[in-house]
């Protein structure tokens, strides 16, 4: 008798453990707990000495870039996840989806596409003092 309640109780616990997963992969935002902020030097990517270098080709969320598009990409936040970016230099926010992964380069926090840096004024210098704050 003992064995048997044993082995269902196991079973249940089982079962629940294994529905947990597919709820979270279905819900990135869900992983954030609390506020997540950030500042640092954010980026663009996309293009390279004036050439489309990135667009159409797949992100790491399996969409293909878009450099018209108000997506990101992020070292470590879940795919996904919205984020509100402010230029520190100017004020300017845009609000963006992470849908890749990167920079790549030491001491950037986000790469944004052409036409988020375009919004917030830093297409032609490249870089820009950025603050990224998730988005529940």
């Amino acid at each position: 008798m003992k064995r048997g309640m044993v082995l269902a109780i196991l079973a249940v616990t089982l079962i629940q453990a294994s529905c947990v997963a597919p709820y979270r992969a279905r819900h990135p935002e869900r992983a954030l707990r609390g506020a997540y902020s950030e500042e640092g030097l954010g980026s663009w990517y996309g293009m390279d000495k004036g050439k489309v270098k990135e667009h159409g080709k797949l992100t790491a969320s399996g969409r293909p870039y878009d450099m018209n598009a108000l997506t990101a990409a992020h070292k470590t936040l879940p795919l996904g996840t919205r984020v509100q970016v402010t230029n520190l230099e100017n004020g300017k926010r845009i609000v963006v989806v992470i849908n890749d992964r990167g920079p790549y380069i030491e001491g950037r926090i986000i790469d944004l596409t052409l036409r988020g840096a375009r919004l917030l004024g830093y297409e032609g210098k490249g870089t820009a003092r950025v603050r990224i704050e998730a988005i529940p």
